[in-house]
């Protein structure tokens, strides 16, 4: 009885093995395809977040916040670099 028992695991444990083995590489290649989005979406977020300097107090009270590329920020209403936007 007792080699009966032995040889049944035994079996259970050869057939179920490269099943095992197929799942975990299934399991490591699905978290490798989530970091790898994860990380692209990072990256994405970074670029396209707006990129400003430190806010700036004048005398007269007023805050500015300047873009760090200004070159390539869009100026609304037609508005130059040296034209401030109040809000």
């Amino acid at each position: 009885m007792r080699k009966t028992i032995l040889a049944a695991a035994a079996a259970l444990m050869l057939t179920t093995g490269p099943v095992l083995a197929a799942e975990q590489d299934d399991v490591e290649r699905l978290a490798r395809e989530g970091a790898e989005k994860f990380i692209e979406a990072l990256e994405t977020l970074i670029e396209r977040l707006p990129r400003y300097d430190m806010p700036e107090v004048t005398d007269d009270g007023d805050i500015i916040i300047r873009r760090r590329d200004p070159e390539t920020a869009p100026h609304p209403g037609g508005q130059g670099d040296d034209e401030v936007e109040r809000i």
